[in-house]
């Protein structure tokens, strides 16, 4: 009689689930969502032992929906999340691989798999095992949100009380930068930015229109947009329609009142926006903050 294990189940499960939506999050460049990460995980776990209580849903076809449907929630936020979904599923599938190829290299590939599947190994295996495949993971992926050897950094953008989080390429090409208060503006794609808006304004940014069509039938919305002129190379001058913000975060560093220029463009490699500044500001950087700020607080008031 086979015993199976069902907290050992439940935590095996969790641990691998929640290690998979990591990496998953790391070579996507998405933000990294710990906390969401270790609930879908351990919808994962609950799964995984509901099928040994409920054999129907131990079926290939109803294991396939189900990891498709927790990657899919799980970066429900994200812009993409069918691709992510399905990037989960190829990590899924690459670990079993493995798993496979250790057992045909032991000489008894049934046994190791039936025994992980069954969680019929001690704690302290299954505790240095996670540890282990954390390493790999960490070792194997953590340049996995590296584009072109720039850095990735994860932005909060906050307007009028809405928040959104996406990751974007640290470019010291782009010198896009505000024509009133001179800091970098960050150039982000729509559908990056949809939780700040309406649906009414998200069919707007996403139509077709030009620009100036777009700030024309936004004028009456409430929401701050203007249009900032922009050169790139081998293509003349244009506007992008941007938006100036409550803040951004960047790391460590709150950046108030910041420009972001909103694109339909896919900025591609993971990342859904593009970031001239430096993410730690320095004296230099701290100074012109508290001087811009002041200006505007005195503009404020005047006004």
């Amino acid at each position: 009689m086979t015993v199976v294990y069902l907290d050992r189940v439940f935590f095996l499960n969790t641990i691998v689930d929640y290690l998979l939506l990591l990496t998953t999050a790391a070579l996507a460049g998405t933000p990294m969502r710990r906390g969401r990460f270790a609930l879908f995980a351990a919808v994962g776990g609950l799964y995984a032992v509901g099928t040994f209580l409920l054999p129907l849903l131990g079926a290939p076809f109803i294991r396939l929906l189900a990891g498709v449907a927790i990657a899919f929630f799980t970066f429900l936020r994200d812009p993409r999340p069918w691709r992510l979904a399905a990037l989960f599923l190829l990590l899924s599938g690459a670990l079993g691989g493995l798993l496979l190829a250790v057992g045909l290299a032991a000489g008894s590939p049934t046994g190791i798999v039936q025994r992980i599947y069954f969680a019929d190994i001690s704690w302290g295996v299954l505790l240095s095992s996670a540890l282990l495949f954390y390493v790999l993971l960490h070792l194997l992926f953590r340049q996995g949100a590296r584009y072109g050897g720039g850095d990735t950094v994860e932005v909060t953008v906050v307007i009028q009380n809405r928040r959104c989080r996406l990751r974007a390429l640290r470019d010291s090409g782009n010198t896009l930068r505000d024509p009133i208060q001179g800091r970098p503006v960050l150039v982000a794609e729509t559908l990056a930015l949809r939780d700040l808006w309406s649906k009414e304004v998200t069919v707007i940014l996403n139509s077709s229109l030009s620009a100036e069509e777009k700030m024309a039938a936004l004028c009456e919305k409430g929401i701050p947009f203007t249009l900032l002129p922009y050169q790139s190379v081998g293509e003349a001058a244009g506007l992008l329609l941007a938006v100036r913000s409550d803040y951004l975060q960047i790391g460590h560093r709150r950046i108030p009142k910041a420009l972001i220029a909103i694109t339909n463009t896919a900025i591609g490699s993971g990342c859904h926006g593009l970031w001239g500044g430096q993410e730690k500001g320095g004296k230099d950087d701290d100074s012109l903050d508290k001087e811009i700020d002041s200006t505007l607080a005195a503009v404020d008031r005047a006004g």
